[in-house]
């Protein structure tokens, strides 16, 4: 058992339990859930609109062919759950996973915040990663909603075309229901950003968006939102308040205790759900020349300030 898992064992006080790779679920998989279609221009109209829609969800769900997306990940890009189901770092994520939803028998845990102290720390990687293993798991159906409008990068990860999404249903170009598109072979949905934007906020913060997330996320068993760093924008601190938890990246060697420490305060204790190590040492020796670890940290209650708490975090 590498250091991380020992680490991992300390913090959480019992061993982590693995979760064999699950066999992909055909897409004859039942669709629950509320239809959505396209919204008219006024807000207000927008919002009702939304509360008088019916099921099923089957109309949206059940993709054309033009939107199933049949990603061939690079190595560069690290897709390692795709590409490497074997390595240390795949393993790891079923860890996380299940620890995940272990959690959620002791609190609601549905949607799933990923953000970072500050960019560049891998975060839309780790997103696009623990999407794929949520939905390998036995009846799971997952959303991974890229909401990073201002520097979109799992769209790439995912297809080599440009994908229309959030930003086009807000600009009442794109009905929803033609917004969504689904990983071939498993239970997971993909909702671009679509175009990017400079300024997002408004957007978020609007109770359509707000109404919009609820209403999709009754369909999956999870939502996991790729999201933009904490520092120095405010998109994820808002988000943060549409969602359950909040697991944040670090990149080893990059991310700095003080910003990071910062960039905490900005996101609500009860819903930080631990930290995603990015690049770890401990497990880099497992992989190939391609290919970085991965490891995750979930910090056990204490007395002690923030200071000596994110000491622990740093050096796990």
């Amino acid at each position: 058992m590498s250091r991380l898992y020992e680490a991992l064992q300390r913090s959480q006080g019992e061993a982590p339990t693995e979760s064999p790779l699950a066999t992909p679920v055909a897409p004859d998989f039942p669709l629950p859930g509320t239809q959505l279609a396209g919204l008219p221009l006024d807000e207000n109209a927008q919002l009702d609109a939304l509360a008088r829609q019916s099921p099923p969800l089957a109309s949206w769900l059940a993709v054309p062919a033009d939107r199933i997306l049949r990603p061939v990940p690079t190595p560069e890009q690290r897709l390692i759950t795709i590409s490497d189901p074997n390595s240390a770092g795949a393993e790891t994520f079923r860890v996380l996973s299940t620890r995940l939803a272990h959690l959620r028998h002791k609190r609601p845990l549905k949607k799933l915040l990923i953000t970072s102290a500050v960019g560049d720390e891998g975060k839309s990687v780790v997103s696009v990663n623990l999407a794929f293993t949520l939905a390998q798991r036995k009846g799971e159906r997952v959303l991974l909603m890229e909401a990073d409008l201002r520097r979109p990068s799992a769209s790439a990860l995912l297809s080599t075309s440009p994908l229309r999404g959030i930003t086009e249903w807000h600009d009442h170009k794109l009905d929803l229901q033609d917004a969504f598109y689904q990983v071939e072979g498993l239970p997971l949905w993909f909702l671009s950003a679509g175009k990017g934007v400079e300024e997002p906020l408004p957007l978020f913060e609007s109770d359509v968006f707000a109404q919009m997330l609820d209403s999709v996320s009754d369909g999956f068993d999870w939502v996991v939102l790729d999201c933009p760093p904490m520092l120095p924008i405010a998109d994820a601190t808002s988000l943060s308040r549409l969602c359950d938890g909040v697991l944040v990246v670090a990149r080893e060697g990059h991310t700095r205790k003080k910003i990071l420490t910062r960039a905490l305060a900005s996101i609500e204790k009860s819903k930080q759900l631990g930290f995603i190590f990015n690049e770890v040492s401990a497990l880099r020796a497992s992989f190939d020349k391609y290919y970085g670890g991965y490891g995750y940290y979930v910090p056990k209650k204490s007395k002690g300030n923030k200071d000596e708490q994110s000491d622990r975090m740093a050096s796990a």
